[in-house]
C-alpha cells in the first residue's frame, strides 16, 4: 500500500526559484508529488488514506543536511569522559583518576573533547602525569578536533608505538611525552577503535543518526574509515544505512581509491588530511603562529601526491575531498586541482575541499574558476573566533579576522555546503545557520536565505544530489524538516532558538517533538 503524507495550512519554503513558497506539500511512496493549495492536497491525501498534518504556525523547509560528520567518532564519543570543561591540567587528571579507581581492570580510560586552549597551563598533561593518576589502566584521550591524542605509558606500549614512530612527541630528554600526532595519532586511533566490537560500532552509528534526526537532519555526509578510525567500520555502516532515520552519503577517507570503486561509491576522501587544526597549531601557514613563533604548522602530503589523488579521481569518475584549513593546505589542494585538470579536463568534477578555512583572496577566486566546491563549518568561528578567542590568540588579529569568509565564497560563485564536523561542534543546522548569519566579524556574514541554502539545496549540490534532494519539488525525495519558526523571517540573532519539530525522511515521520503528539 502506498504511504501518503500531506503537510497543509502552513508555510512551505521550497528553495526553488519558481514557486518559492507554498502552503502545502504531498508525499506519496517516499517522493514529493505535489506542492500547492492545502484544500486539494488534503483531499487527495484523504482519498488515499494518508495522514494529514496541520502545520499551523510551523514552517516546512527541505530536509536539512550536515555536510561533514564523523558518525563513528560522534557515537563513540558519547561513551567517553567529556574533558571539554576542564580548565586546568589538574581538572583532567582528577577525571582520569576518578575513572581509574572506578573502572574494572580490563577497561580503558577514554577521554574526549580535550581543548588545551581552555587549560590555564596552555598545554595538556604528559604521559608521566597520566601515569601518576592511572597506574592500573591504559589512558587514551582525544583532542577536540581529533588532530592529536594523549596516552599514558601503558597505552603507548599496547599500541606498539616506539620513540621513532612519526608523530610521537618527546620531552626535553628525548623521551615520548604521551602526545601523538600524524602517523602515531592515526595508529593509536585505529588500534583503539578496533578494540570496540561490531555491536558497539553499530550502536555508535545508530546513536549519531538518531541525534541528527532530532535536529531536523535528513542527510549526513559521513567522513569514515581510513586513518580517521578503521576501514572495518565501512561494511558495518553500509549494512545498516537503509534502516537509519537519516540518509548517509559516505566519504571513505582511505588513500586507496580501488576500495572506493569496489564498494560502488562515488565519493572518496572527505578527511584526507592535508594539514591539521588551529587548536593544535598544525594547520599549515606561511607565517608562524602568533602565540608560538616556533611553528607555522605543516603539510602532511607532498604536492605530487595530492595531484595524483585528484588525477585518479578525475580519471575514475570519483569526487575526492580533502581536509584543508590553513592557507598552505588550501593552496596545495587548488594547485593539485589546477595541474590535474590540465591533464584530464573534466567540466563538472566538484572536487571538494573540507573547511577551506584561511584562503587568500586569490585562492577564493581560483576555487570558483576551477569548479571546486566547499564543505565548511560556520560554527567554527562562531564558537571559537573573535577577539580574545583561541583562534585570535593562535593567529593574530588580521589573519584570524580573514578566516572562513563565507560572504566572499558566495560572492565568488562557489557552491558552499554547511556542516558541523561533529562532534568538534554539535550536529545542529540551525546553529550553523545562525553562525553563518552572525559571525564574529560582520563582513563575513551571509543572509538568512543564503544560510538556509547552505544546509539544503547547496549542500545537496556538494554531493551531486541536487536532482533528488535540497528543495521541495515534485519528483524529489520526500525529505523535509518542519521548524518552529521561519529562519529567513525571524530576527537574525534568534535563528539558533528555532527548533526542529518534525523530521521526515522519504515521507515517513522519523522524529517528532512530543508537543506535536
Amino acid at each position: 500500500m502506498t504511504k501518503t503524507l500531506a503537510l497543509v495550512n502552513g508555510k512551505i519554503i521550497t528553495m526553488e526559484p519558481v514557486n518559492p513558497q507554498s502552503d502545502a506539500v504531498l508525499i506519496e511512496d517516499g517522493v514529493i508529488v505535489a506542492v500547492g493549495g492545502s484544500g486539494e492536497i488534503a483531499r487527495r491525501c484523504q482519498r488515499l488514506g494518508g495522514e494529514v498534518v496541520e502545520l499551523g504556525d510551523k514552517v516546512v523547509v527541505p530536509g536539512l543536511h550536515d555536510c561533514h560528520v564523523h558518525m563513528m567518532g560522534t557515537g563513540l564519543n558519547a561513551l567517553g569522559i567529556d574533558m571539554y570543561d576542564c580548565a586546568s591540567i589538574q581538572d583532567v587528571l582528577d577525571k582520569v583518576q576518578e575513572a581509574d579507581r572506578a573502572y574494572p581492570e580490563t577497561k580503558w580510560v577514554f577521554g574526549k573533547r580535550l581543548d588545551e586552549s581552555r587549560l590555564k597551563e596552555g598545554r595538556p598533561p604528559t604521559a608521566a602525569e597520566l601515569d601518576a593518576v592511572s597506574p592500573k589502566h591504559p589512558v587514551y584521550i582525544i583532542d577536540r578536533g581529533w588532530h592529536y591524542t594523549l596516552v599514558n605509558t601503558r597505552a603507548f606500549g599496547l599500541f606498539g608505538l616506539t620513540a621513532d614512530t612519526p608523530g610521537v612527541r618527546a620531552d626535553a630528554e628525548g623521551r615520548p611525552n604521551g602526545r601523538l600526532h600524524d602517523e602515531a595519532n592515526a595508529t593509536a586511533k585505529m588500534a583503539f577503535f578496533e578494540r570496540q566490537d561490531a555491536a558497539q560500532r553499530e550502536a555508535a552509528f545508530r546513536y549519531t543518526a538518531g541525534a541528527a534526526a532530532k535536529k531536523g537532519v535528513t542527510t549526513l555526509h559521513a567522513q569514515e574509515g581510513g586513518a580517521l578510525f578503521a576501514d572495518s567500520d565501512i561494511p558495518i555502516l553500509t549494512g545498516i544505512t537503509d534502516a537509519l532515520p537519516v540518509r548517509v552519503v559516505l566519504y571513505w577517507a582511505t588513500e586507496d581509491h580501488e576500495k572506493v570503486l569496489a564498494a560502488g561509491l562515488r565519493q572518496w576522501g572527505g578527511d584526507i588530511l592535508l594539514d591539521g587544526s588551529i587548536g593544535s597549531r598544525t594547520a599549515a601557514f606561511p607565517d608562524p603562529y602568533a602565540d608560538d613563533p616556533s611553528t607555522s604548522g605543516y603539510l602532511l602530503y607532498e604536492d605530487e601526491k595530492v595531484r595524483g589523488f585528484i588525477l585518479t579521481a578525475l580519471k575514475n569518475g570519483l569526487q575526492v575531498a580533502f581536509h584543508a584549513i590553513g592557507q598552505l593546505a588550501v593552496k596545495q589542494a587548488l594547485d593539485g586541482l589546477e595541474a590535474a585538470l590540465r591533464i584530464c579536463p573534466v567540466q563538472d568534477h566538484r572536487i571538494r575541499i573540507e573547511h577551506f578555512g584561511f584562503p587568500t583572496r586569490a585562492d577564493v577566486e581560483r576555487a570558483a574558476r576551477l569548479g571546486a566546491v566547499i564543505s565548511t563549518q560556520p560554527s567554527f568561528t562562531f564558537l571559537r573566533g573573535g577577539p580574545g578567542t583561541v583562534y585570535n590568540q593562535r593567529l593574530g588579529d588580521a589573519r584570524e579576522r580573514a578566516g572562513y569568509p563565507l560572504r566572499r565564497f558566495l560572492d565568488a560563485g562557489i557552491t558552499v555546503g554547511g556542516g558541523s564536523d561533529s562532534d568538534v561542534t554539535p550536529i545542529d543546522p540551525l546553529l550553523g545557520m545562525h553562525a553563518a548569519v552572525n559571525p564574529p566579524y560582520p563582513e563575513n556574514a551571509v543572509t538568512p536565505r543564503e544560510a538556509l541554502a547552505m544546509f539544503t539545496v547547496e549542500a545537496a549540490k556538494t554531493a551531486f544530489e541536487e536532482k533528488v534532494k535540497g528543495s521541495i519539488k515534485p519528483g524529489k525525495y520526500g525529505d523535509v524538516t518542519v521548524l518552529s519558526k521561519d529562519p529567513t523571517a525571524v530576527a537574525p540573532d534568534e535563528i539558533r532558538e528555532i527548533k526542529a519539530v518534525m523530521t521526515i525522511k522519504g515521507g515517513e515521520i522519523v522524529c517528532r517533538e512530543r508537543s506535536e503528539g
